[in-house]
């Protein structure tokens, strides 16, 4: 017998608790998965996003809220209440800059200040020690500005007293979900050197329902 979307939805939101998650940085590659992911889940999501325009997804479970990255007080005003902050933000270039290490000042004032202490946050594999060859070649060169704002981001975020997750994949495509990535805490699965962008959501959308990772950083690769 044919079951509508309305009675699977019901059915299924049975069997998983239903978690109010905000999303920032809901306009990137990984981002526009973790809406997808969450509400085929059957969560209740916030977008908090600079243009809210750019982001097409419409469901009566995806509250769109526009909102500076930069600014702790209404950042903190729409963390409140959440279960979780999944944060898949990342500026994309590679020139001096200290943008990361400012978002994650701003984001750990506002959960500080919004009580809720949950929050997954997207780095860069290339932090690790061991990183294979090319990555050992790329560090030094390609992203030598980038890593110490990097690192500088993920110290603001483990300066406070938050159930923090550091995810730190190594290169990102644009190929679909396989559920066939390897997770290892503190380094990089060994030969791994590239994973999906739907892979890093699903893998955030599983550790946001079942944590299991909590104040770890956490290498993910195929």
């Amino acid at each position: 017998m044919q079951r509508n979307v309305w009675q699977s939805e019901i059915e299924f939101n049975e069997e998983r608790k239903i978690m109010r998650l905000i999303i920032l940085g809901a306009t990137g590659g990984i981002g526009q998965h973790l809406l997808q992911m969450g509400l085929e889940r059957g969560h209740q999501l916030t977008a908090y996003v600079r243009s809210p325009n750019k982001i097409s997804e419409q469901h009566h479970r995806l509250n769109i809220v526009s909102g500076d990255l930069f600014n702790a007080g209404a950042m903190a005003r729409s963390i409140t209440g959440h279960d979780a902050v999944l944060s898949a933000f990342g500026p994309t270039t590679i020139r001096t800059t200290t943008l990361r290490r400012e978002f994650g000042r701003t984001l750990a004032t506002a959960m500080h200040e919004s009580g809720v202490r949950r929050v997954q946050l997207v780095s860069a594999a290339f932090l690790f020690s061991k990183i294979g060859m090319f990555g050992a070649l790329l560090k030094p060169t390609l992203f030598r500005f980038m890593a110490p704002d990097m690192a500088a981001m993920e110290r603001e975020i483990m300066k406070v007293e938050l159930e923090w997750t550091i995810l730190r994949p190594p290169r990102l495509t644009n190929g679909p979900l396989t559920r066939s990535y390897r997770v290892a805490d503190g380094e990089l699965p060994p030969s791994g050197n590239v994973i999906s962008r739907a892979d890093v959501a699903e893998f955030m959308i599983n550790e946001a329902e079942t944590p299991a990772h909590i104040r770890r950083i956490v290498g993910l690769a195929r």
